[in-house]
C-alpha cells in the first residue's frame, strides 16, 4: 500500500458547516483519501430553496468568474482556479436523478457610462477568457426587453450558473459514495487535546458525545465567531442578506432562446426559470432580516422596470444570510493554529469560489 494513502486514511478531519463551502471541502478531502466527518444539525435535512437551511441553498449559483476587472491578485487567482476546477469536478459529480448542467453564457448590461468604459477595457484585455462586447443586434434585443436605451454590455461565454439546489443534492450523494460521515448535531465547543492524546483537537456535540480529530475545518459562516472566540481567535464577520423573488409573467417574453444562463443588470441577476417564470435576486442589504423596501427597490430597477416585471405576479420569494468579513477581503482562508483552519466568509461568491477554497484546505493539510 502507498504509505501516503495509508497515512491519509488514518488522518481524521472534521468539517463544521454543510453549506457549499463545507460540502465541497468534504468532497475534495474525501476524494483525496482522508477520513472525513461533516458536522451540521441540518446535514441530513432536505435541500431546497423553499425553506433554505443556509445561505448556499438560498443562493442563485452564479459563476461570475471571468467577468472580473482585475487580472491579478488573490481574488483573481481564486476565481480563475475555481472556474478550471468546476469543469473537472462536474465530470466527477454524477447523479442522474438530479442531473444539471453549467448554464452559459453570462451577459452583463452596463447601467452607467463609467461601467461601460470598464467593460470596454475588460473586453480588450480578457478576450482569451471568452469575453466580448455585445453587438448592436443583441443590444437592440435587450433594449426591447427592458424598454430602455442601454449604453452597452458584455457577454462572457464561459461564465454562467450552476443550479445550487441540484448541485448540492448531487454533491451530497457523492459524499455518500466516498463514505463521508455525516453528523447531524450542533457543535457546542472545540478545544485542544492534552498532551496525552494523539489527536490535536476535541469536538463536543450537543448529544454529550465528544470526538477527537487531527484537523478541524470551520465552514460555518456567521457561527464561526462563536466557535472560535473561546480559543482566543477574534474573527469579524457581518451578516449580509440576499433576497430572491420568483415572478410569474402574465405575458411571455419573446425569444426565450436569446436569454442567457444569467443576465446581470444594475447588480441584479435575472434567470429564466420555466416557460413564463423569472428568478430575480441580489445580495443587497446588511443584517439578518429581509427588508420589504429593499425588495421593492430591487424589483423597481430604479424606476425603470419594464411592464413584464411590474405586471408579474410574485409566486415565491426567499432570502439567505451570507457572511462578509469585516476589514478583510473575502473569503477567509486561514490556518489559525496547527490543525485548525477556517474556510468561510465567502459573501457573494460561495458557489463560485468553493472548489479553489476546498483545494486550499487540502494543500494546507497535505503540506503539514
Amino acid at each position: 500500500m502507498n504509505p501516503q494513502k495509508s497515512e491519509k486514511k488514518q488522518t481524521e478531519i472534521s468539517i463544521i458547516g454543510s453549506g457549499i463551502a463545507g460540502i465541497t471541502t468534504a468532497f475534495h478531502l474525501g476524494e483525496k483519501g482522508y477520513k472525513v466527518n461533516l458536522i451540521d444539525p441540518n446535514v441530513n435535512s432536505k435541500i431546497n430553496n423553499l425553506s433554505p437551511n443556509n445561505g448556499s441553498q438560498a443562493s442563485l449559483g452564479v459563476l461570475m468568474g471571468n467577468i472580473y476587472k482585475r487580472s491579478k491578485g488573490r481574488a483573481f487567482l481564486l476565481r480563475n482556479k475555481s472556474m478550471k476546477l468546476w469543469k473537472e469536478w462536474l465530470t466527477q459529480i454524477k447523479d442522474s436523478e438530479s442531473a444539471f448542467i453549467f448554464e452559459k453564457p453570462l451577459i452583463k448590461l452596463a447601467s452607467s457610462e463609467k461601467e461601460y468604459e470598464s467593460m470596454i477595457a475588460l473586453s480588450n484585455n480578457e478576450k482569451k477568457y471568452g469575453i466580448e462586447l455585445l453587438d448592436k443586434n443583441t443590444l437592440d434585443f435587450w433594449n426591447y426587453i427592458f424598454e430602455t436605451k442601454l449604453i452597452g454590455g458584455l457577454i462572457s461565454h464561459e461564465d454562467g450558473r450552476l443550479n445550487p439546489i441540484k448541485l448540492m443534492k448531487s454533491l451530497m450523494k457523492s459524499l455518500d459514495q466516498i463514505k463521508i460521515n455525516k453528523i447531524d448535531k450542533n457543535v457546542i465547543r472545540i478545544s485542544k487535546n492534552g498532551n496525552l492524546h494523539n489527536k490535536k483537537w476535541n469536538i463536543d456535540l450537543d448529544n454529550n458525545e465528544s470526538i477527537d480529530q487531527d484537523y478541524i475545518v470551520i465552514c460555518s459562516a456567521i457561527n464561526t465567531k462563536k466557535l472560535l472566540k473561546p480559543l482566543g481567535h477574534e474573527i469579524l464577520l457581518e451578516p449580509i442578506l440576499g433576497q430572491v423573488v420568483e415572478l410569474e409573467l402574465k405575458k411571455g417574453i419573446p425569444n426565450w432562446k436569446e436569454w442567457p444562463g444569467v443576465l446581470n443588470y444594475q447588480s441584479i441577476n435575472f434567470i429564466h426559470h420555466n416557460p413564463n417564470h423569472m428568478i430575480i435576486g441580489a445580495t443587497i442589504e446588511k443584517g439578518a432580516q429581509a427588508s420589504f423596501m429593499e425588495k421593492k427597490e430591487m424589483l423597481n430597477l430604479k424606476n425603470t422596470a419594464p411592464k413584464w416585471m411590474t405586471n408579474a405576479r410574485v409566486c415565491h420569494e426567499w432570502s439567505g444570510i451570507r457572511a462578509k468579513p469585516i476589514n478583510e477581503p473575502a473569503p477567509l482562508l486561514k490556518q489559525l493554529e496547527p490543525g485548525l483552519l477556517i474556510n468561510t466568509g465567502h459573501y457573494r461568491n460561495g458557489v463560485l469560489l468553493a472548489p479553489a477554497c476546498a483545494e486550499w484546505v487540502g494543500l494546507t493539510i497535505n503540506g503539514q
